[in-house]
């Protein structure tokens, strides 16, 4: 399996959702909405206490970095986990 950033960016390049994003009402009245990406998380490593110590969650800050929040996880039958994540879609 792939390990860290470029496991992440196969799955963004495979799992980029151009569906129409759900709508909520933002802080100015106008709606935002939101797109979505899929990846899969490099294989877990034992707890640590230092933060962003494990590729996991290095795979997930650098996205934190890039304006995406995690949502959702989700563990699949062959044990990779996937996370879903959002941020609000730029303005058109």
């Amino acid at each position: 399996m792939p390990s860290g950033s470029r496991c992440v960016e196969r799955a963004r390049a495979a799992n980029q959702l151009d569906a129409p994003a759900t709508a909520r009402k933002s802080q100015d009245g106008g709606m935002t909405t939101w797109e979505y990406l899929i990846v899969e998380l490099p294989s877990f490593e034992a707890p640590t206490h230092a933060p962003g110590a494990s590729a996991a969650a290095h795979a997930l800050n650098e996205e934190g970095e890039r304006g995406w929040e995690a949502v959702g996880m989700t563990p699949l039958p062959d044990g990779r986990i996937v996370v879903l994540l959002k941020r609000p879609r730029p303005q058109q």
